[in-house]
């Protein structure tokens, strides 16, 4: 299950990002509103049917995406740092091109390059190409103030203490799991929606398709060591990033002179 959750994540939610670039690529956005595109409603349909108990960088990120889909920006900001919060780099990196679109808040290239800064910390090729055509945006003075920016949401938000958050939320989860025991199958112990997880929304039917490419319902391996263990967590979600991408027209820039290098200081979690 996970090498069907990497491809899947890896071809559809790359349309998310591609349709949230709008300021970076100085593409014309979409009449009828941002990923209302077939693609993008298929992605957002699995996101509703999948799992996230336990992984609330997965809740932030799946749930902001809906409430970004729907046009209520403000509402997708608040659970995107929630997936900030747990190392979603997706969600980090939406919060920044928000900042960028001036979506749900007030138009801040400064604050909108430190999230995104933050998002390319691991080096993900289409994030790292975002970032440095933020940079290349800003004047003289805002890069001074995008630094400053930078070092204060990186203590809270930076993989050193989001990813420790996120290991010791896996862990505690891990060891709460005693099967079914809430009533549904191994793959929908709960869902997206704060509706579906308080009970009061229905669950999906069985057989339904989840991000993760499992059929709701007993179909998907919530036991899975991969999304357990912090380490091959992190590893699965990495690989969701990797590859050749392409973000657009950019402009050279000194990588010398970027508050974040190339070598991004990072742990391992044991």
């Amino acid at each position: 299950m996970k090498h069907v959750h990497q491809r899947i994540t890896r071809a559809v939610i790359g349309t998310l990002l591609a349709c949230t670039v709008i300021a970076v690529t100085a593409q014309p956005a979409a009449a009828d509103g941002p990923l209302q595109d077939k693609t993008s409603q298929e992605v957002l349909d699995a996101m509703s049917r999948s799992s996230t108990w336990g992984h609330p960088d997965q809740y932030g990120e799946f749930t902001g995406m809906q409430r970004y889909a729907a046009g209520n920006y403000q509402a997708a900001m608040k659970y995107f740092l929630i997936g900030a919060r747990y190392a979603d780099k997706l969600s980090q990196l939406s919060i920044g091109l928000m900042y960028l679109n001036g979506q749900g808040v007030q138009k801040d290239p400064v604050t909108a390059f430190a999230w995104i800064a933050i998002a390319a910390e691991r080096q993900y090729p289409q994030f790292l190409a975002t970032r440095d055509s933020v940079w290349a945006q800003l004047d003289a003075q805002q890069r001074e103030q995008a630094k400053a920016m930078l070092e204060k949401l990186y203590p809270e938000y930076g993989d050193p203490t989001a990813k420790q958050r996120m290991a010791m939320e896996l862990r505690w989860t891990r060891s709460e799991l005693t099967g079914s025991y809430l009533g549904f199958g191994s793959d929908s112990v709960t869902s997206l929606t704060p509706e579906q997880f308080n009970g009061t929304g229905p669950m999906p039917a069985c057989g339904a398709k989840t991000i993760g490419g499992a059929a709701i319902t007993g179909c998907g391996n919530l036991y899975a060591s991969w999304r357990w263990d912090p380490k091959q967590y992190f590893a699965a979600r990495d690989g969701e990033w990797t590859g050749t991408v392409h973000v657009g027209a950019l402009k050279k820039v000194d990588a010398s002179q970027l508050p974040v290098k190339q070598t991004d200081q990072q742990k391992d979690i044991q």
